[in-house]
C-alpha cells in the first residue's frame, strides 16, 4: 500500500501505464526493443564521461547543455510535437532502421564509436516511426544537439574539424605565443620554440589539451545557453556565442602561465593539482563565474533586453 501511495505521489505510475500501452502495440514494441540498446549503451556512456569529468575535462558540462537546451526546446513545443504523426511509409522506414541498430548492436561493442553511430540509428528510428519525417524540420536544433551528445568524445569530434581547418598545430603554437609574451611581461626569462614555452631551468609543452579549444566550445555552448535563457534576437546570441569563445581562449593564456610556473619552478605537485581535475574545476568555475556576470551586465543594460 505504501508503494502504491508512493507510485501516484511521484508520478512514477505514469511510467509504467506508458509501458503497459506501448507493449500492446506493434510500433510500441519495436521502440521499446530499441530502447533496450539504449539502456545497453548508457553504462558505456557513462564509463566514458564520468571518469574524463573526474580528471577536469569540461566536456560533461557541454553535453548537459546541449541536452537541457534540446529539452527545452522541446518542451517549449510540446503542442507542435503533439500534432505530428508519423505516415506509413515513414514508420515503416523508421522500424527498418531501429531493428538494423538493435540487430547489429550484440556485434559492434569492440569501441565506444559503433555502438553510438548504433544507438543514434535507433533514436532516427524511433522519431521517424513515431512523428515523421518532419519531426527533424521542425525540431531542427533539438535533433542537432541529442545527435551530437550520443557519443561522450566531444573532443575528440572538435579536433578532428579544428584540424581539418586549421594549419598542423595552429592553436597550440599562437598559445605558446601569447604565453611566452605573457611571461616575459612579467619578468620571466621566457622563450618560444614552436608549441615549447622554455626557461633556462625547463620548457613546457603547450599540446592540444592546453590550447583552450575545449574551453571555448564548453563557454560558447554557455553563450547560447544564456541567449536563449534572456531570449535575445539572433544577432545578439550570435555576438554572446563569439564573445564566449575569445574570452575563454585569452583567459587560457594565464591558466597556460600558471601550469607553466607551477611546471617549471614549484615542482610536480603544483604542476599536477593545477594541471588536472581541481586545478581545471576551479579555472572554470572563475571563468563560468566571470562571463555570467558579464553577460548578465550587457544584457541588463540593453534598453529592449527580455527580463
Amino acid at each position: 500500500m505504501l508503494f502504491q501511495r508512493w507510485l501516484k505521489q511521484s508520478g512514477s505510475k505514469s511510467v509504467f501505464e506508458l509501458l503497459q500501452k506501448a507493449v500492446k502495440t506493434h510500433h510500441g514494441r519495436i521502440v521499446l526493443l530499441g530502447l533496450v540498446a539504449g539502456l545497453a549503451y548508457l553504462p558505456m556512456w557513462l564509463g566514458y564521461l564520468i571518469p574524463q569529468a573526474l580528471k577536469g575535462k569540461i566536456g560533461w558540462f557541454l553535453i548537459l547543455s546541449m541536452l537541457f537546451l534540446a529539452g527545452l526546446e522541446i518542451w517549449s513545443k510540446r503542442k507542435v510535437l503533439n500534432t505530428l504523426s508519423a505516415s506509413e511509409e515513414d514508420r515503416l522506414i523508421g522500424h527498418l532502421l531501429i531493428f538494423a541498430g538493435v540487430g547489429l548492436f550484440p556485434f559492434l561493442r569492440y569501441a565506444l564509436w559503433p555502438q553510438a553511430l548504433l544507438w543514434l540509428l535507433i533514436l532516427v528510428g524511433i522519431a521517424m516511426s513515431t512523428w515523421g519525417l518532419s519531426v527533424f524540420s521542425n525540431f531542427f536544433m533539438p535533433a542537432f544537439f541529442i545527435g551530437l551528445t550520443v557519443y561522450p568524445r566531444i573532443g575528440l569530434i572538435s579536433r578532428f574539424l579544428w584540424e581539418l581547418l586549421t594549419p598542423p598545430q595552429f592553436l597550440e603554437k599562437t598559445m605558446a605565443w601569447g604565453g611566452t609574451l605573457a611571461m616575459k611581461a612579467i619578468g620571466f626569462p621566457a622563450t618560444q620554440q614552436g608549441v615549447f614555452i622554455t626557461f633556462p631551468e625547463g620548457a613546457v609543452e603547450v599540446g592540444w589539451g592546453c590550447n583552450g579549444l575545449d574551453m571555448a566550445i564548453t563557454i560558447a555552448a554557455a553563450g547560447l545557453f544564456m541567449g536563449l535563457l534572456y531570449r535575445q534576437p539572433r544577432k545578439q546570441m550570435i555576438w554572446l556565442i563569439g564573445a564566449a569563445a575569445v574570452i575563454a581562449l585569452i583567459a587560457n593564456i594565464p591558466r597556460l602561465m600558471l601550469v607553466t610556473i607551477a611546471h617549471v619552478y614549484w615542482g610536480s605537485w603544483w604542476f599536477n593539482f593545477w594541471h588536472g581535475f581541481w586545478g581545471g574545476q576551479i579555472f572554470s568555475g572563475v571563468l563560468f563565474t566571470l562571463y555570467y556576470y558579464t553577460v548578465e551586465a550587457l544584457v541588463k543594460a540593453r534598453p529592449n533586453s527580455s527580463s
